[in-house]
């Protein structure tokens, strides 16, 4: 009996030592080399780590259990400029993350071959046909992606064991999320804007569509041409048309779930149907109110006769609805030199534009004779031209110099203070408040970021420009002195742009233009961050904007530069001579040394069979 305990212990000691477990291996890719290098040399079960920089490949994957991530962990540092990844029918389980893929309008980001099980998170995609493609039966989890100026940001394929795309951010693309032929589909809390179409069902596509901000795509929110029946509850839409039914479309879809506690997406206290907004302040949540506290509405959104949300979400505890924008009848007084900002944007069309959200009818059941057909209407403007269509007019800013543009809404009301949180963050704006002088219900104000200077405005020689933008606050003429006071205005500077322009902080100014020349604002820094400095002024005028700084001087940048160069000098990884390895020594594998406490297990195994023989 003991012989046959000391065999077995010496045949585990011997699997052990032979098999190999916990051989797997981090394998470094450095600057300059090949990534499909490396993954050509890895075995599965590998970890591909790849230093910052650009690599210029195409990158085929055919190892399964496998992670290849930029070893930073920020995309803004490691670019891979080329046709991306593509995963074979091998490659299973695979983790790609970190990465910025950069394509030249054709091919894919990245391509999953049939039967794939993987995760792609924390990428930044851009420039490709498609960003993510997927095949038959793969499933995977798409997980906080920044995807941008792809044909189609995700293509969801014949997904029959699960597919998750969750937490994204798509914009500036044909369609944000394709979903076709897909078994089961969850597409979870992903900001989907400024993009043709933002989310389209095709052929027998269903999906869980929930928690999703749906806003400012050109031609809809959802387009629907699929033979099969979704869920969508608990989205934000915010879209000149929010739902397209092609002729073609098949089954009914599910417009809200089962009323339950929990915070919804306008951060109410129930998950139940949708929030249906447009970018003129008509949607059917802006314009239907809330009688009894729980957030829903008190009447339905009828989007076609058998298409209904029945439980849409609104503000809760309003007293009123959401007061439609005031018509254009007021003027500026010339003494208070201020620039009109834009009228707020009125749809003057009749039901007929295709709108599906019946937001403008005032039957009581929130009825709608359109039937959402593909309208033209619905594609007015570029894919920055967000809160800017419509019959009444929008920004005068030129749609094609507007990188990206947020709007908030908050209710005026006489002697009270009122706050204009831009809370997606989406530009440099990040409040506006004033008091208020008179009552105005519900207003927008518009924050639009530019890519540079407007050509509405002159020439501006006031130091290095951090960033141009436009505000307008409610309808032209409102915000004057005879309907405000004590303006205040937030923005924020990255304080890398203060290091990479060796600007001097106690230089930024606020540039306001109106009367046709530029003038400077005082700002007053209010707090910072890592990476923000965040300052005040008060402007009289909510028009055109500059935000600027001027260089520290030359010693201080001399002094400023000496010091990072000779603190970093031990840690440049390309440059070092020291005790570092160089050339072939610079190995692209780093095996581990196995699981920990393997010695600790191979010394019990030899003083259990010594033991065992002494008492033998």
């Amino acid at each position: 009996m003991k012989n046959r305990f000391i065999a077995l212990l010496l045949s585990l000691f011997i699997f052990i030592t032979g098999s190999g477990i916990g051989a797997a291996a981090n394998i470094t890719v450095h600057n300059g080399e090949s990534i499909q290098a490396a993954v050509d040399n890895a075995t599965h079960g590998d970890t591909i780590i790849v230093e910052p920089g650009i690599y210029y490949e195409n990158v085929t994957l055919s190892t399964y259990d496998m992670v290849i991530m930029s070893q930073s962990g920020n995309p803004e540092d490691t670019t891979i400029q080329g046709d991306g990844f593509y995963l074979t029918g091998d490659a299973q389980e695979i983790t790609i993350k970190g990465f910025t893929l950069k394509g030249t309008d054709t091919s894919y980001g990245i391509n999953l071959a049939q039967f794939s099980n993987c995760v792609i998170e924390k990428n930044k995609i851009l420039n490709y046909h498609t960003g993510i493609d997927t095949n038959l039966y793969s499933t995977f989890t798409i997980n906080d992606n920044e995807i941008s100026n792809c044909e189609s940001g995700v293509f969801v394929g014949e997904c029959y064991y699960g597919a998750t795309v969750k937490n994204n951010r798509i914009s500036n693309c044909g369609t944000g999320v394709i979903v076709g032929d897909s078994g089961n589909s969850q597409i979870e809390n992903n900001t989907i804007t400024e993009n043709d179409q933002g989310i389209s069902l095709l052929y027998e596509g269903r999906a869980d569509i929930a928690g999703n901000t749906i806003s400012f795509n050109n031609k809809c929110g959802i387009y629907d041409k699929a033979d099969a029946s979704s869920k969508i509850y608990n989205n934000y839409f915010n879209n000149t048309v929010n739902v397209i039914f092609d002729n073609d479309y098949g089954y009914p879809n599910v417009w809200n779930t089962t009323r339950s506690t929990g915070k919804n997406i306008i951060d109410g206290p129930y998950i139940a149907g949708n929030y249906w907004a447009k970018p003129n302040g008509t949607g059917f949540s802006q314009t239907h109110y809330d009688e009894n506290g729980d957030g829903i509405a008190e009447e339905t959104v009828k989007l076609s006769d058998s298409e209904i949300d029945y439980a849409a979400l609104t503000r809760a505890n309003s007293s009123t609805p959401e007061l439609p924008p005031a018509s254009n009848n007021s003027t500026t007084n010339s003494s208070e030199n201020v620039t009109e900002p834009p009228e707020e944007i009125v749809d003057n069309s009749s039901s007929s534009d295709g709108v599906s959200d019946n937001s403008s009818d005032d039957n009581s059941d929130g009825s709608s004779d359109d039937n959402s057909d593909d309208s033209s209407d619905g594609s007015s403007g570029s894919s920055h031209s967000s809160g800017s269509s419509g019959g009444g007019g929008g920004s005068p800013e030129p749609q094609t110099n507007v990188e990206v543009k947020e709007l908030s809404q908050a209710q005026v009301l006489n002697g009270k203070p009122v706050m204009f949180d831009f809370e997606k963050n989406a530009t440099c704006v990040v409040y506006v408040s004033f008091d208020a002088k008179k009552n105005a219900g519900k207003i927008t104000a518009i924050a639009e970021q530019l890519k540079g200077k407007s050509t509405l405005v002159s020439e501006l020689d006031s130091g290095e420009v951090y960033k141009y933008f436009n505000l307008w606050v409610g309808n032209s003429g409102f915000a004057t002195s005879k309907n405000i006071e004590n303006p205040e205005l937030c923005f924020k500077v990255e304080k890398s742009w203060l290091q990479d322009k060796k600007t001097d902080q106690n230089s930024i100014m606020l540039n306001s233009y109106s009367d046709k020349k530029w003038s400077q604002l005082p700002v007053t820094l209010l707090k910072e961050d890592d990476q923000y400095l965040y300052f005040t002024a008060q402007p009289q005028v909510f028009s055109f904007f500059a935000i600027t700084g001027k260089a520290t001087t030359e010693e201080a940048v001399n002094i400023t530069q000496a010091e990072p160069n000779t603190e970093n000098l031990s840690n440049n990884t390309g440059n070092n001579t020291g005790n570092e390895t160089t050339g072939a020594e610079q190995t692209s594998e780093e095996e581990s040394k196995g699981i920990p406490g393997f010695e600790m297990i191979y010394g019990i195994i030899g003083l259990t069979g010594v033991y065992l023989l002494r008492r033998k």
